[in-house]
């Protein structure tokens, strides 16, 4: 930002020799921001302290990651958590033509107490979703109420290590993976991909609530009425959703667990 004062006339004659230059200092990123511990991103769990600390993975400086603990670091259970918000830090400048794409991993804490174990058990890393230049931060949909190895781990209190992995790539690969803004329309085409993901989501979510509301019917039909037909008390619904209100304020996603463990 340039505060230039060269040109500024005052009542009292006054001799300006100097402009006045303030800027915001900038951190390019490049091979050596690895080796002298250079912050370059940020993340934010809602409720929780923004966390800057990422590790670089090797010397290029171009891939970092984050670990953090559940429960510990983030609430537990985890499908509580459903976004992220990832972003730059202030002043830090991108490679040209470059992005940075997000990736998560789940593993598994092995558990000392419980004997010998097998190693632990990953996700593998999936991605999240990216930030470029342009939009330099974002919230990431996490998705991870419904995944079912998720739900799984939450149900059987087992501790997690959530990695949050970060690599700066070309635009290319950020646009093969849809995550980029399209040259043609400008426009992130990751948001019909987030979109369709969402409704896909979201339409899980009313298929097991109607698998609840069917299966609560089901255990009051006698089968008197024959195959195919149903009899039930004429306040079955407000009976239904009274139960349904009761165990999801003791656990938000006890209805999508049942379909986890069959």
């Amino acid at each position: 930002m340039d505060l230039s004062m060269s040109g500024l006339s005052m009542s009292a004659p006054m001799a300006v020799s100097q402009s006045m230059t303030t800027a915001t200092p900038t951190t390019a990123v490049t091979p050596t921001s690895a080796a002298v511990g250079t912050q370059l991103f940020g993340v934010v769990i809602p409720g929780r302290p923004v966390r800057t600390d990422f590790v670089p993975v090797d010397a290029s400086g171009l891939k970092w990651t984050l670990n953090m603990t559940c429960p510990g670091d983030l609430q537990s259970p985890l499908a509580l958590v459903r976004e992220i918000v990832f972003f730059l830090l202030p002043g830090v400048a991108l490679p040209e033509n470059h992005g940075v794409l997000c990736y998560y991993q789940l593993t598994a804490v092995p558990q000392p107490h419980m004997g010998p174990q097998p190693p632990p058990s990953s996700t593998g890393f999936e991605l999240l979703g990216a930030i470029t230049p342009e939009t330099p931060s974002s919230v990431l949909q996490t998705g991870w109420a419904e995944k079912e190895e998720v739900l799984q781990v939450s149900q059987n209190e087992i501790p997690l290590t959530v990695t949050i992995a970060v690599s700066i790539e070309t635009m290319d690969n950020l646009q093969n993976l849809g995550v980029a803004p399209s040259p043609a329309t400008n426009n992130p085409t990751a948001v019909t991909d987030q979109s369709s993901k969402r409704n896909s989501n979201r339409l899980y979510v009313a298929q097991q609530i109607a698998y609840d509301l069917f299966n609560f019917m089901q255990s009051f039909d006698t089968g008197a009425a024959g195959s195919g037909n149903m009899v039930v008390p004429n306040n079955i619904f407000d009976r239904w959703f009274k139960r349904f209100e009761n165990r999801f304020q003791r656990d938000p996603n006890f209805f999508l667990k049942k379909k986890a463990n069959e």
